[in-house]
């Protein structure tokens, strides 16, 4: 088995989900009560600054604006998981790609996506455009991803989510080190790391890809978005459609 031991199981609710659960009560409270949103907006950002310092740090972004990503994560969330009904799942193809899944019980999964339906959507469009075998993994656990990297008759996979150039967030605090890889006994195609990278740290890419093929992987070193993402899929389907 190859597995990281530094995996955390605890499944218990964190406190800090309930604490901002309570907290954006009393903001919908509050908005109905006092009647005035210009100070309910100071109350939030002063709140929301202290709490993003102390939990969150260079990451204020996300706190200040999930108030209203508890609306629209969870949705975002039915949408893929309804769109996702008519794809193949969970099944050994040439083509397979991971998807990171959230666990609805840790804070981090309310306030900051694994990804857009719409990045899923447009890579569902460039793979049946590339006329490839492909199955989705929406909820891969540490074993899945062990039987795909060792079976041969897969021969690309697609990492979608968090991550950086050695690891990849497979859940809500759950993560995948490439390096488990390294040992030479595994080897694949292709590998698209779809999430950010970093300066230092080997990639799954130099483990398993051979050196002719690296070039045509994606893999960056770098933070990324869904947007950029977006952009490189609409650039590589019109690639197709002039063929």
């Amino acid at each position: 088995m190859i597995y990281h031991d530094k995996i955390s199981k605890d499944d218990s609710i964190e406190w800090e989900l309930i604490v901002f659960l309570l907290y954006f009560i009393f903001l919908v409270i509050t908005i109905f009560t006092i009647k005035n949103l210009l100070a309910v907006l100071y109350i939030h950002i002063v709140l929301m600054i202290i709490f993003s310092i102390y939990y969150f740090g260079r990451e204020l972004f996300y706190i200040l604006v999930a108030p209203l990503f508890v609306i629209l994560y969870p949705l975002n969330s039915f949408q893929t998981k309804r769109f996702l009904k008519k794809v193949k799942l969970n099944k050994p193809c040439h083509t397979v790609v991971v998807l990171a899944h959230s666990n609805w019980r840790k804070l981090e999964a309310w306030i900051k996506p694994n990804f857009n339906v719409s990045e899923i959507k447009l890579l569902y469009k460039y793979l049946k455009k590339k006329g490839v075998d492909f199955s989705f993994y929406s909820k891969a656990t540490l074993d899945d991803i062990n039987n795909v990297m060792a079976d041969k008759n897969i021969k690309e996979i697609y990492f979608y989510g968090h991550g950086s150039s050695h690891v990849f967030q497979l859940g809500t605090g759950e993560y995948l080190y490439y390096c488990e890889f390294s040992n030479g006994k595994y080897e694949k195609d292709f590998i698209h790391q779809m999430h950010c990278g970093t300066e230092d740290g080997k990639s799954l890419v130099d483990y398993v890809v051979p050196d002719k093929n690296k070039k045509e992987c994606f893999w960056v070193k770098k933070s990324i978005t869904g947007p950029y993402i977006e952009k490189i899929l609409k650039k590589r389907i019109k690639e197709l459609n002039k063929k």
